[in-house]
C-alpha cells in the first residue's frame, strides 16, 4: 500500500480506532487523530478534514436545511430505549 498524495487529518472516535480500514489509513500517511488530541492542542478543529464517529454528522451550509433532522437523528441514537 503507498503514501497518500493528498493525505486527510482524521479525529478518530476511541472505538473506531482499532478498526484496520483505519490503521491502513495511517499507513498510508494520512493523520489519525483522537479527541485527546484535541483537548491538548496537538490538532484543531480547523485541522480536521474527517471526523469518524458513530455519533458524527456533517452540517455545513449545503446541509442547512437538514439540521432539524439531525438534531432528530442524533436524539433517537442518544436516547434509543434499551432492549
Amino acid at each position: 500500500m503507498g503514501k497518500s498524495q493528498k493525505p486527510l487529518t482524521l479525529l478518530v472516535s476511541q472505538d473506531i480506532w482499532e478498526w484496520q480500514e483505519v490503521k491502513d489509513l495511517a499507513a498510508q500517511g494520512h493523520v489519525i487523530a483522537t479527541p485527546q488530541d484535541l483537548k491538548l492542542g496537538n490538532v484543531t478543529w480547523e485541522e480536521l478534514d474527517l471526523i469518524l464517529d458513530p455519533r458524527a454528522w456533517r452540517m455545513d451550509e449545503q446541509h442547512r436545511k437538514y439540521l432539524a433532522l439531525a438534531i432528530a437523528q442524533a436524539r433517537k441514537l442518544r436516547y434509543q430505549k434499551e432492549k
